[in-house]
């Protein structure tokens, strides 16, 4: 789907009069056609995928043998240079699930699929998703995908019922169906274990919060020690006072898990932030606007508004906090851009909510991306712009030489 018709159908779906508009045409449509929307959108992408190359008995991408759920407080016996012992959100392959109908499993129960199966698009799972939002039919269903138990199964063999499928479970659109609730209910899992890990409180009492807290410390300010537990020094990365743990209380866990993977994941970013943090005229408190930052992702995580973007890279805690460090380096981007005058602190709160405002605007034209994606993007965009700077100088060169060239003929029959 091109940006200006998922801005378009954004615009629909955000007014009451806009909406009420398209049902009627859906409604004419389907009077006409005799098929449903969501029909019409899984038919459409099962046209388009492979299924000549699809064997029903290939292996089956569903694996019981590990929930996927958070468990970032368990006990520090394991690798900790990844993320402290904090276990990730199971991944959820971008795939089509070909599973047998009587084998009834969970989305947190997903794991990497096979080769042998392949990708629904993205914008299919979006419009799926869409259609079912806003279905007034499918609202039973829709809560049974939000449910932490949703069975794939049974919901998909309810919406067939609904919406007027034809064929069973194994027809290509219902396959399509099915591949695209079980993305979709991935993301509402998501969404619970982050929710989970915000409301989980700071606790100086656990180790493993504790040990995250320093390591926090010693990717930011690895040339320097803490004098101590309290200390005035946290106030060097941000933090209000002498004991961060006050600073967690609004996002609990994940302000905290946000901070440390920008710093771990991506070092010489996260310095190039921190360190614009530390201006003397435009400063601004790194680890406290970070908390903010998490805040705001989780808010446009729990709207709804990150679907679209999790479709297309990724329904996984990764790719979550990848995208909460492009909030970061591009709110820093932003507020270093203005020179005349510098921003202050106390312009904070204005140029944040501005921010948002462009977000909320990069969300309506598909703009959001991983920090990996955006930094690969700059350095291209640097590598085109060293080259077309290197022709330009070529051809100044040769058209310098040429004109020396019918120059010097004239100045030696004038001699």
């Amino acid at each position: 789907m091109e940006w200006y018709m998922f801005l378009a159908f954004s615009k629909i779906y955000q007014s009451p009069f806009l909406l009420c508009l398209y049902k009627c045409f859906k409604y004419l449509f389907r009077l006409t056609t005799r098929t449903t929307e969501l029909y019409r959108i899984c038919a459409g992408a099962a046209k388009e995928l492979p299924w000549t190359d699809i064997n029903d008995d290939d292996l089956d991408p569903l694996d019981t043998s590990n929930d996927g759920s958070l468990d970032n407080d368990s006990d520090d016996s394991q690798d900790t240079d990844d993320n402290d012992s904090d276990e990730k959100v199971g991944e959820v392959s971008d795939v089509i699930p070909l599973l047998k109908p009587t084998k009834q499993r969970r989305p947190q129960q997903l794991k990497k699929a096979s080769s042998s199966t392949f990708s629904i698009p993205a914008d299919v799972v979006f419009k799926v998703d869409r259609s079912i939002l806003y279905s007034t039919k499918l609202s039973m269903e829709r809560r049974q995908l939000e449910s932490k138990n949703c069975l794939i199964d049974d919901l998909t063999q309810s919406i067939l019922r609904k919406k007027g499928f034809p064929g069973t479970l194994s027809s290509p659109e219902a396959r399509v169906l099915r591949g695209c609730l079980t993305r979709i209910a991935a993301t509402y899992q998501l969404t619970r274990d982050i929710n989970e890990r915000a409301h989980t409180k700071f606790d100086s009492t656990n180790q493993v919060h504790e040990k995250k807290l320093l390591k926090l410390w010693t990717c930011l300010m690895p040339g320097t020690e803490l004098e101590a537990r309290l200390t005035r020094q946290w106030g060097d990365i941000g933090f209000q006072g002498n004991d961060p743990a006050s600073d967690f209380r609004g996002m609990g866990m994940q302000g905290l898990d946000d901070l440390v993977y920008y710093a771990k994941t991506y070092p010489d970013a996260s310095q190039r932030t921190f360190i614009s943090s530390q201006h003397p005229i435009s400063w601004y408190p790194f680890a406290i606007v970070g908390i903010n930052i998490s805040q705001f992702a989780i808010q446009i995580l729990r709207t709804k508004q990150l679907q679209h973007y999790l479709f297309q890279y990724g329904i996984n805690y990764s790719t979550y906090q990848d995208l909460y460090c492009f909030l970061y380096t591009t709110f820093n981007d932003y507020w270093v851009s203005h020179e005349n005058p510098r921003l202050t602190v106390m312009d904070f709160e204005q140029t944040f909510k501005t921010f948002k405002q462009t977000i909320h605007g990069q969300i309506l034209t598909q703009d959001l991306m991983p920090l990996s994606v955006f930094l690969q993007q700059q350095q291209q965009q640097q590598s085109d712009q060293e080259n077309s700077k290197e022709q330009n100088e070529i051809k100044h060169t040769d058209s310098d030489n040429n004109l020396h060239h019918r120059v010097a003929p004239q100045s030696t029959a004038s001699e």
